[in-house]
């Protein structure tokens, strides 16, 4: 069964299509620190793990929550994991522009796991994410440290 939770173009969907545009234009217009290959790994890291991710629990056999407007996959759902690949890419570019290392690390994760919540309760209010189906979205928390450390050390192996 399909579910359509709306009809027209609103909120969730300006929200993806400006959070692009105006997060690309940042990586366009910040120093560059990453060789073009590594800024795009990083990137595409971003929109492959949340990809992997949304599907894994929002489809059956679990099929916890929806994202966007209908039940099942369309257009604007590549648009909002693409929209991750730029927050992927500036995760790991303040991460090494700020050169944190030890303990460091372990906030640095804290808080952008922080961060990424808070930009999921966003999405859950605009009506990105439809959490009708059972998720709660402090499951999320736990994802969000294990990606981000595995982003730290995917960027490491790329910088040895």
């Amino acid at each position: 069964m399909i579910v359509i939770y709306e009809k027209s173009f609103d909120w969730n969907e300006w929200f993806v299509i400006i959070s692009i545009l105006l997060l690309n234009l940042l990586i366009l217009i910040t120093p560059k620190i990453f060789s073009l290959i590594e800024g795009m790994a990083h990137y595409l890291f971003g929109i492959m793990v949340v990809h992997f991710f949304d599907h894994t629990t929002s489809v059956k056999p679990w099929d916890l929550y929806d994202v966007n407007d209908n039940s099942y996959y369309q257009l604007m759902d590549f648009s909002y994991y693409v929209m991750n690949g730029s927050i992927s890419y500036f995760f790991i570019y303040l991460y090494s522009n700020l050169g944190i290392k030890g303990y460091q690390t372990i906030l640095y994760i804290y808080i952008w796991s922080i961060i990424a919540l808070l930009l999921e309760w966003i999405g859950v209010k605009i009506g990105l994410f439809h959490y009708d189906k059972g998720y709660k979205m402090y499951w999320s928390y736990p994802i969000y440290m294990l990606v981000q450390t595995i982003q730290i050390i995917f960027y490491h192996k790329i910088k040895k």
